[in-house]
């Protein structure tokens, strides 16, 4: 919806003069050139509504579900606006100002627990919150911008949040997802309903100007739109979303745990955090060599030194009081004693990218990560002795910072349509590559490389769907023959770790992750910190055992990045665990405790290999049988392994860590240009045999290996029922099955509906 307002004189005229003055449709148009900026209005609005209700019903649940097996919900728990609105003013035809307001809730409403005593079966239980301990939420987020127009040169300023922000892969990039059309996802830009079926099963992709490989910051941004001699220029100052939440020494500073000491009614405000900034720059120019772009980019993280005096930090790396006798004077003297470290990364690429003929691509990325370690030391020491002969007591303070060398790293795609189209992605990310706004997250562990790219949702340490670990390299190719108004995809990759290293393993739930993420409102740990089930006070999952030795003084529980069991993410779920080699091991593991500078000597280390072999394909078969709209068939499978020794694939679990398999299969059809109806039938399975847990008859560690099975069956709509107004439906049956251990088996009914809207 946009509002104009235009004034215009052209004086009193008779006749005569109208006989001679040019037609009236010229006249206005002149009269408009000299008040707007192109084609658009000097003031508009715009704005984007959204509402979600769905309701899960769980007919079978394990104890970690029990406060939350039956409830509607409104809204993805707030992550997400409800109402945005935005205004934008064209002062003249040489600036442009915009703002941007937006609105998020969530509504929890009330929990039903199942109870044959009451007259309708239920007790209702008002225990859905936030962390401000209220059931209604609502958030706002605000950003403004300017765009300045020259002749020489062209800037726009962006300030608030949310920015979204890339430069490249290796410094700040996310990687795009492969989604599919049943999972319609929040964040879904404006587009006919027929476009988002092309992309989601005609193309299977969204590149080009549809990819999104943005990141988001707060902050202030100020970059270039157009320079002379095809230069560019970014520069970035702001905060960030936690990113080292799978490091020993994370404290959230941007929620209420980095500040306890305040009340709620601050804490509830969403203050952020004020203790870390990031910085980003880049500089570039377009057809530097032939067609391709040469960029330089810097991104790094700076701490303000008064982190060291955050108690919640303090308490992390166990800083305490001494207390020391002064006897000559009768009291006690209270030092601290103890120390902690902050670590300051910066990275510096090179990229290159851009076309090096009509049919072949490339894009390439050199980066170099250093990483700054600065270490705040406490300590009493005495001095000496007074006049009167008594011992004399100082606390002693003082920071240093250590260096690691410089790690680098290298990634580089390369696309040709010469024949059939094919795209390889190589990499090497060397261990001790900290970048941590890249799609190559800085975590010490591992994973079925390729499987946490299949649909929405982040994936380990806030990756964000990232395709790499540190201490990863291999390649994937993809082969892609054109069919028309369809696609068929062939992939195969191969991944391995240049070290050995912890045999700590991390795989997602594809199939049923999003959906399943959601039903976790009694937890606090739903937002990706901790283990998701660490604030349920009884029920625990029951878990496969990972590195299970991580103590603090302050927290028994939770047991650290690297403990087995099942976490959360925004849209996901995934679960991690270690194989053991016996039981005695994993049982080592967990009664020998260890702290933040220490790593346990019971979890095995190998050098780990994954490969992923995918087959995705979708078409519309409307045409063959002469139905004249869209009738789609898709489907997508993908078999990932890993092991401690190269294999080019395996169908069975034999002899590997880990194995998975992935089938889903997508039907479409439109029976108006504007009405699809899809449905849904897919099959999941992960495997290990080196698995232990503690078993809850006997508390002994025994092997328990992994063989979870999830289905899922569904049916839905997607309608344009009105002009930038959708309706979206889904009903979906889902069943998880751990087949040697059936007290977590569940079994999910699920109905949503969401309506958005553009104006």
């Amino acid at each position: 919806m946009a509002f104009c307002v235009t004034l215009a004189s052209a004086g009193n005229r008779n006749t005569e003069d109208t006989l001679s003055l040019p037609a009236a449709d010229e006249l206005e148009s002149k009269v408009r050139s000299t008040l707007m900026f192109g084609g658009s209005d000097p003031v508009s609005f715009s704005g984007e509504a959204r509402l979600r209700i769905q309701e899960h019903d769980f007919s079978q649940y394990p104890g970690y579900l029990a406060r939350d097996q039956t409830w509607t919900q409104a809204n993805w728990e707030g992550n997400e606006s409800m109402l945005r609105l935005g205004m934008v003013v064209h002062p003249n035809r040489n600036a442009v100002l915009w703002s941007k307001l937006g609105f998020q809730n969530t509504l929890p409403g009330n929990f039903l627990n199942k109870d044959a005593a009451t007259p309708d079966g239920f007790t209702r239980v008002q225990n859905r919150h936030d962390k401000s301990e209220v059931t209604a939420n609502i958030h706002e987020d605000m950003a403004a911008g300017l765009a300045i127009r020259t002749v020489p040169a062209s800037f726009q300023l962006r300030m608030g949040n949310v920015l979204w922000t890339e430069a490249s892969p290796l410094t700040i990039w996310k990687a795009q997802p492969r989604t599919f059309a049943w999972d319609y996802l929040p964040y879904e830009v404006e587009q006919p309903v027929s476009r988002y079926y092309e992309y989601n099963i005609a193309k299977g992709e969204k590149s080009g100007r549809a990819a999104w490989n943005k990141k988001p910051f707060n902050g202030v941004d100020l970059r270039s739109i157009d320079l002379p001699l095809g230069l560019q220029v970014a520069l970035l100052w702001g905060t960030f979303e936690r990113y080292d939440n799978f490091e020993r020494e994370f404290v959230d500073f941007s929620s209420d745990l980095g500040y306890a000491d305040l009340a709620n009614d601050a804490k509830q405000q969403g203050i952020g955090d004020s203790f870390r900034h990031m910085y980003h720059a880049r500089i570039a120019r377009e057809k530097t060599l032939g067609n391709l772009t040469l960029g330089i980019n810097t991104v790094g993280i700076g701490y303000k030194p008064e982190i060291t005096l955050n108690q919640m930090w303090r308490s992390n790396f166990g800083v305490r009081e001494a207390l020391i006798a002064d006897t000559a004077n009768n009291q006690q003297l209270r030092f601290l004693n103890g120390s902690g470290f902050y670590k300051q990364p910066q990275v510096w690429s090179a990229d290159l990218r851009g076309s090096l003929g009509e049919k072949l691509e490339m894009h390439l990325d050199a980066a170099v990560g250093m990483l700054d370690t600065v270490w705040a030391e406490y300590s009493v020491d005495s001095s000496g002795l007074d006049g009167a002969g008594h011992k004399v007591y100082k606390g002693v303070s003082g920071k240093r910072t250590t260096a690691a060398d410089p790690v680098p790293a290298l990634f580089a795609r390369l696309k040709s349509a010469y024949g059939v189209p094919v795209q390889a992605d190589i990499a090497w990310i060397p261990k001790g590559f900290y970048s941590p706004f890249s799609f190559a997250t800085p975590v010490d562990g591992f994973y079925p490389v390729g499987a946490n790219l299949v649909g929405a949702g982040k994936f380990i340490g806030r990756g964000e769907g990232s395709p790499y670990a540190q201490n990863m390299a291999g390649i994937f190719v993809n082969v892609s023959p054109n069919l028309g108004y369809g696609h068929l995809r062939f992939g195969y990759g191969q991944h391995f770790q240049p070290e050995a290293a912890r045999d700590v393993l991390y795989f997602p739930y594809r199939l049923n992750g999003q959906d399943f993420n959601s039903v976790f409102q009694t937890s606090y740990n739903r937002w990706g910190n901790n283990l998701v089930d660490h604030s349920l006070t009884s029920g625990k999952y029951n878990r496969r055992l990972g590195d299970e030795s991580f103590r603090t003084a302050e927290y028994q529980n939770p047991y650290g990045d690297a403990a087995g069991g099942l976490r959360s993410d925004y849209l996901s779920i995934y679960e991690g665990f270690v194989p053991y080699e016996s039981a005695a091991q994993a049982d080592s593991n967990e009664t020998h405790p260890t702290g933040i500078l220490t790593r346990s000597s019971f979890v095995p280390a190998h050098q780990k290999y994954a490969f992923n072999m995918e087959l995705d394909g979708g078409w519309d078969i409307g045409p063959a049988i002469g139905y004249p709209h869209d009738l789609f068939l898709s489907g997508y499978c993908a078999l990932n392994g890993v092991s401690s020794t190269f294999r080019p694939v395996a169908f069975s679990p034999k002899d590997l860590m880990l194995w998975g398999t992935y089938v889903r299969v997508e039907p479409a059809i439109a029976l108006a240009a504007k009405f699809y109806v899809l449905g849904l039938a897919g099959y999941e399975n992960w495997r290990s045999d080196m698995a232990y847990m503690d078993d809850p008859a006997s508390g002994e560690v025994i092997r328990k290996p992994i063989d979870y099975v999830d289905w899922a069956y569904g049916g839905g709509f997607d309608w344009d029922f009105a002009a930038r107004v959708g309706l979206h439906g889904r009903y979906k049956w889902m069943k998880h099955k751990d087949e040697f251990f059936s007290a977590n088996d569940w079994t999910n009914t699920l109905v949503s509906a969401e309506i958005k809207m553009w104006f």
